[in-house]
């Protein structure tokens, strides 16, 4: 299978009327989903999750006006509630404020290799996300024309303004959940995502991560066709950066950080396969030496070790069973060739889907 592909152009609002028309539903899709995980996973009723995200919309306005523009017409393009919307694009804060510090989170591995021990000195990115399946009919590739900022072409779920792709400034961006006990407001995880999609470097990327209390804790994992990369850990009010010393670094969903580590690491006590998924992607992108390529990163995509709860997960095969709190599979695995200016997408577990290429089309 494959996402449906759509492109905006034009100012913000614009850009988010097409999407809104395009996507309607998809857009849908997502609001209806939401609000059955919400209820099923933490109880969350959507009532209280609009009611919560209200408080939202200014965060989003401070941080990017055009951004909120974007959602305005994305509400207007589709027919659906701006403050459905906007619980859409703090769905991350949401149920993390509203469903206490077990909240469920999406899974993730990310890693990256450098061109200085890639086979074909390539700046490569990428990441299997992992969550509920029932989010997949709603996922799409978006390419958005935003001049004069930087194109994107990313993975997103329909309504949502950032997650997991590429800019045609050479700025790729993956995300890991993870979680605190640290509660307050700030900027959506999501909106944080176009922010440094909407960046043309790596300074001004970690900048769009730093420069505003973030609504809940995660990591980004970013790269730039230069031939660097770094990996940003979060929580809503302190981060820390780590930069890939050998040449390539994995991540998962517990803080490596020698700076964090004296917080309470919350997301690793629903996710206990983190551990076992960056010891793996490490252990693998080591072995590999100089001679990482993309083929390597899909072998270690498809990686089972830990089944269901592996690399590539499956985790819908089973209940949930003592130590094993939460239900969570691979929806998609991408790899980005930031020097190519492409990427590779597998819509569902890359051990039984096919990656299909993708490209800037106005390049």
């Amino acid at each position: 299978m494959s996402f449906p592909y759509f492109h905006v152009r034009g100012s913000a609002f614009e850009r988010g009327k097409q999407l809104g028309e395009l996507a309607q539903q998809q857009i849908m899709h997502n609001i209806d989903t939401y609000k059955s995980l919400f209820w099923e996973m933490s109880q969350v009723k959507w009532a209280s999750a609009r009611a919560h995200a209200v408080q939202y919309i200014s965060w989003i306005e401070r941080y990017d006006a055009e951004i909120l523009e974007e959602i305005k017409g994305m509400s207007e393009g589709s027919g659906q509630d701006l403050l459905d919307l906007i619980v859409l694009n703090a769905r991350s804060e949401i149920i993390t404020n509203l469903a206490g510090s077990h909240a469920p989170s999406d899974g993730c591995t990310t890693m990256t290799a450098v061109p200085e021990i890639t086979k074909n000195q390539e700046m490569l990115l990428g990441q299997n996300w992992d969550w509920n399946n029932k989010v997949k009919p709603g996922l799409i590739i978006l390419e958005i024309n935003q001049a004069p900022r930087p194109t994107i072409l990313m993975v997103t779920e329909a309504g949502i303004v950032g997650k997991i792709g590429m800019n045609s400034a050479g700025v790729g961006v993956c995300l890991n959940f993870l979680g605190t006990s640290e509660r307050g407001m700030g900027v959506p995880i999501h909106v944080v995502l176009r922010g440094i999609l909407n960046s043309r470097t790596l300074p001004q990327a970690v900048g769009q991560v730093a420069r505003f209390p973030r609504g809940t804790s995660a990591n980004y994992l970013i790269a730039h066709k230069e031939g660097e990369a770094l990996n940003v850990e979060t929580t809503p009010t302190n981060y820390d950066v780590l930069y890939p010393t050998a040449g390539w670094m994995a991540h998962a969903n517990h803080f490596i950080s020698p700076r964090m580590l004296m917080i309470e690491d919350t997301a690793r006590i629903m996710s206990p396969d983190t551990h076992l998924r960056l010891g793996r992607a490490s252990k693998q992108l080591a072995h590999y030496g100089k001679n990482i390529d993309v083929d390597a990163l899909k072998q270690i995509m498809q990686d089972h070790c830990g089944s269901p709860d592996g690399i590539c997960r499956h985790g819908e095969l089973f209940p949930p069973d003592l130590g094993r709190p939460m239900i969570s599979s691979t929806v998609f695995s991408i790899i980005m060739n930031l020097s190519q200016g492409t990427f590779e997408l597998a819509a569902g577990q890359p051990c039984s889907e096919p990656y299909k290429a993708y490209q800037f089309t106005n390049q």
